[in-house]
């Protein structure tokens, strides 16, 4: 049913698009991870001075 101002759905599609959104939200937030940690490997392959300390969180340790 659509009306004006809300759209409804039932209860069961509802949970699963929750489901869903849950899902990429972890994937974006692993993704995002990752993509740190490659970005801090390639400031390490191009030997650039890095404190260690930044390093680590880079990597994520």
């Amino acid at each position: 049913m659509i009306t004006k101002d809300r759209i409804y759905i039932p209860k069961q599609e509802y949970l699963r698009l929750k489901k869903v959104d849950e899902k990429f939200s972890a994937f974006f937030a692993y993704l995002d991870h990752i993509m740190d940690i490659r970005k801090a490997r390639n400031e390490v392959i191009k030997k650039r001075i890095i404190r260690q300390d930044v390093l680590f969180k880079k990597l994520g340790f």
